[in-house]
């Protein structure tokens, strides 16, 4: 009580400390060691969990074509290539181009850190499926994970509020392919 009261008197003189002690009967530390203290601590102001900022969720694989995907009918051969030096890249939604390095960055250090704004072919690679199926589709490119960002942060009743979100695609292994009907 009589630390708290030395940080009162200190901060709004002694006669309005006493009779803030006083009226509040206050038996916690009441004020901080100064803005060093304030400064050390990221407790969000109204007692709320920490704001994560940018978040993560439905994070899940998804194929991202390089070429297009090459048509066959049952019990035929077809194939597909990608050549040496064609390039995948990241897809963002939702958000301005200011923000795609940041929402990388925060991606790549919660969800994966394999995962990459490009991959380039350094050399060709090819593939064939014998079509098992009436009609079927081979396909070639990179596997990626797609998920849904978000921005945001806790208003005062400790409620998630979003500002900004969106869809992003991030490509980390170059080849793949894969066949579809």
């Amino acid at each position: 009580m009589k630390k708290n009261a030395r940080r009162a008197a200190a901060l709004v003189g002694t006669s309005a400390a006493l009779g803030l002690l006083a009226t509040t009967r206050l038996t916690g530390v009441a004020f901080a060691d100064g803005a060093a203290g304030a400064a050390s601590r990221t407790v969000h102001p109204d007692g709320c969990p920490p704001d994560p900022g940018y978040s993560f969720s439905a994070v899940h694989h998804q194929y991202k074509d390089m070429v297009s995907g090459v048509e066959g009918q049952k019990d035929e051969t077809i194939g597909i290539t990608i050549t040496k030096g064609i390039t995948v890249t990241k897809t963002i939604t939702g958000t301005v181009t200011a923000e795609e390095g940041i929402i990388f960055a925060k991606a790549k250090e919660s969800v994966s850190g394999s995962l990459a704004k490009a991959i380039t072919a350094q050399v060709a690679y090819s593939a064939t499926w014998k079509v098992d199926r009436p009609i079927g589709y081979l396909h070639a490119g990179a596997d990626a994970k797609s998920m849904h960002w978000e921005y945001g942060s806790y208003n005062g009743g400790c409620k998630w509020i979003v500002s900004r979100q969106g869809t992003a695609v991030f490509p980390y292994h170059v080849p793949t392919s894969w066949h579809t009907s």
